[in-house]
């Protein structure tokens, strides 16, 4: 499988926000679309700092 899980990072730390997710789509207004495998979305605010592939973990930083 190549689904991944989702952190976002604040100035408080790291959480998860999402597992499964198979798709990350750039919006307007510096935010991402996040899908998960059962087609749930979530929209986050913020920026794609790391995708780490061979450990299945995506990594957004919160937008200031």
């Amino acid at each position: 499988m190549c689904e991944s899980t989702a952190y976002l990072v604040t100035p408080e730390g790291e959480r998860k926000i999402m597992d499964y997710v198979v798709d990350i789509i750039p919006k307007e207004n510096g935010k991402l679309s996040l899908t998960d495998i059962l087609g749930e979305e979530e929209i986050i605010e913020g920026m794609l700092k790391e995708v780490r592939l061979l450990e299945h973990k995506i990594v957004i930083e919160k937008a200031m």
